[in-house]
């Protein structure tokens, strides 16, 4: 056995470690006249850099190819290691370059020491403490980082499945939060969140409560997709969104115009209605009934379509007029219309020229703002006869919604 002295300086590729090694004993080695420094291309991204100084006890620097083992261990006198990688290390004049690969996964921002075997000799002692440059305290617990720029930090990955950004909160009970995040900002976001693809910006699961909950007196969340749909979580709980709903209202609700309408109404089993118009000649006015909620989730509702699913017995069974209505305020006689259609003639769908029924729409765009004080909608259908035995058949009536 002889003996040898180390002086060791790590430097680490991702977290950027610095470090000092003090005297030790391992076994000497063979001479070399070289200059070894690793490929940085076989080395995968994120390896611990290693820098040393290997001499005898008298202090003479060595040169030759020596077995390093180096081992990662979060406490000085820690029996098993943390992590550890071997390397056939060649050194010139006492100087080397090596480095630790394969401790990805293990360090966390803990503290950790290093542990240095060359030549298969039992471990150098005492093993030297890692200490973190200044930045790379900005990763442990509880760190600050604060900078004046754009994207203080970014985080990306090109792989094609998994996470970017994982974040577990285990705590068993009381008000925690695996993300926080806070925005100082009178128009930007706590947070913001966009998806370059067909995929889903935001995705909530809960076992057991609410998978997203917004309590907040500004806009708290807002995530865009590539295809335009988004969600914000604004105000005491607004919810809103620019896709799209649709409501639908049965043709089982519709009723006669008058009480004293000679209009007879069957209903059918699927959520229709059969209107006949009865002894008395002449067009027919039926109501539908509208009830909508607006505003939905806090955010007032625009309707900004209307589609009637309907067919006729003949030709002169018709739609004569379609008149849409909304009451303003609380005055029952007060209104606005959002649509008002009279195609000259009506408009047919004969039953042996259309088996399975027509779609008639419409698109709405005034007057259609559903608000907590906007009034209630009404439908009004003038519908023509061919006889007091012919028919119009309404199926019903589909809404489609929008808020933004």
């Amino acid at each position: 056995m002889k003996a040898w002295n180390l002086v060791v300086t790590v430097l680490a590729c991702l977290i950027l470690l610095v470090g000092n090694f003090n005297p030790g004993v391992a076994q000497d080695g063979t001479i070399g006249d070289t200059l070894q420094v690793d490929d940085p291309k076989t080395i995968a991204p994120g390896a611990i850099g290693v820098q040393g100084r290997l001499t005898n006890a008298a202090g003479v620097p060595l040169s030759g190819e020596y077995s390093i083992d180096f081992s990662l261990y979060e406490t000085e006198d820690a029996v098993t290691a943390l992590c550890a990688d071997a390397n056939l290390v060649t050194v010139v004049d006492g100087l080397f370059s090596s480095y630790i690969d394969y401790c990805y996964d293990d360090i966390t921002g803990q503290k950790l020491w290093l542990g240095i075997q060359v030549e298969g000799d039992p471990e150098m002692t005492p093993r030297q403490v890692i200490f973190p440059v200044p930045y790379a305290l900005t990763l442990v617990p509880r760190a600050q980082v604060i900078a004046t720029t754009d994207r203080v930090l970014t985080l990306s990955t090109s792989h094609t499945t998994g996470t970017t950004l994982m974040v577990d909160e285990t705590a068993a009970s009381g008000v925690n939060y695996a993300i926080s995040a806070a925005s100082h900002s009178p128009d930007g976001f706590a947070g913001y969140f966009y998806n370059y693809s067909s995929g889903t910006a935001v995705a909530g699961f809960s076992i057991g409560g609410p998978a997203v909950t917004a309590n907040s007196l500004g806009t708290s969340m807002i995530a865009t997709s590539a295809t335009g749909s988004s969600i914000s979580l604004e105000g005491t709980g607004k919810l809103t969104s620019t896709a799209k709903s649709s409501i639908w209202i049965s043709g089982n609700d519709v009723r006669p115009y008058l009480s004293t309408d000679t209009t007879t109404i069957g209903l059918d089993s699927v959520g229709g209605a059969f209107i006949r118009r009865g002894a008395t000649a002449g067009n027919k006015n039926v109501m539908l009934p509208i009830t909508i909620p607006g505003p939905l989730y806090g955010q007032d509702v625009k309707v900004t379509g209307m589609d009637i699913y309907w067919q006729a017995d003949t030709d002169f069974d018709a739609i004569m007029v379609v008149l849409m209505r909304r009451q303003t305020g609380a005055c029952p006689t007060c209104y606005v219309n959002i649509l008002d259609s009279r195609p000259v003639g009506g408009i047919g769908c004969e039953n042996s020229a259309n088996p399975n029924g027509c779609v008639t729409h419409y698109n709405l765009t005034s007057n259609n703002i559903i608000s907590d004080n906007s009034g209630i909608l009404y439908l009004t259908l003038e519908l023509a006869f061919n006889s007091d035995t012919s028919w119009i058949d309404l199926g019903g009536i589909r809404l489609t919604l929008e808020h933004q």
